[in-house]
């Protein structure tokens, strides 16, 4: 009698400890699985940056000049309610004509020649646009840039991100599309800029062409602070950790 009384006992015993084992690694896999959420943070998804008339594509109302050569005509300082973009004098859109198509569609944004030593003054040749972030973001920036064919070459692209040049682009004949971080940028509006730099004097008339401007937040990576009862399961989990170690040190 006593015999069985004892094996029931051991039998009891074993199963509270399988039962502890359970518990104590069922905590140390979610401390572990928590630090390493901690420490690795959460990836954030890319989205794109709400621009009106990224493609130069929407018609426009009003234009402060015309200019042709018989074979395209440069529509400068366009405006209306879908263009988005703001033109100066030397700035503004072109159609598709029989040497040269747009990068999409069937328009196309033109800078031409333009003032060196003050690309976004009164008398340079560009076009900005005001965008918005609801949030703080990192930003990449893209578009398709070329030459105006069969006329001077020279023309290099200046792009500024609120009133401040961030790098320079040379035009080449046919579209290529450039690249560029903007880098972290604040929740709130913010104006993107694009301008001429090769004046005339020097380069003659050069003319470089804009299409499919895009902006992009950049996938970021964020550490969330766990709530309090979270952090003390972790804590706890971290502590059995530690004491399976030290038991296993000391056997």
């Amino acid at each position: 009698m006593l015999n069985v009384l004892a094996y029931i006992k051991k039998s009891v015993s074993a199963f509270k400890e399988i039962a502890q084992e359970k518990i104590i690694m069922k905590l140390t896999a979610f401390s572990l699985l928590l630090c390493a959420g901690l420490l690795t943070g959460v990836q954030a998804q890319a989205a794109p940056v709400s621009l009106i008339n990224a493609g130069f594509e929407e018609n426009w109302t009003t234009q402060n000049g015309v200019g042709s050569n018989g074979y395209v005509t440069f529509y400068y300082g366009p405006s209306g309610p879908n263009v988005g973009w703001t033109f100066n004098s030397g700035a503004g859109v072109a159609e598709n004509y029989n040497t040269f198509t747009a990068y999409q569609g069937s328009r196309f944004g033109l800078l031409q020649v333009g003032n060196p030593a003050d690309p976004f003054g009164t008398s340079g040749s560009y076009l900005s646009q005001s965008f918005s972030l609801d949030s703080a973001a990192a930003v990449d920036l893209s578009f398709a840039l070329a030459l105006r064919p069969g006329y001077s070459i020279g023309q290099t692209i200046a792009v500024a991100l609120d009133g401040q040049v961030l790098n320079t682009f040379v035009a080449n004949f046919g579209w290529e599309v450039m690249t560029l971080s903007l880098g972290a940028m604040t929740s709130g509006s913010h104006v993107l800029s694009f301008a001429g730099t090769a004046d005339l004097a020097h380069y003659g008339d050069t003319t470089a062409f804009l299409d499919a401007v895009q902006l992009n937040t950049v996938p970021m990576s964020t550490s969330p602070v766990p709530e309090p009862e979270t952090f003390a399961l972790m804590l706890t989990g971290l502590g059995l950790i530690a004491a399976r170690a030290r038991r296993f040190h000391k056997s």
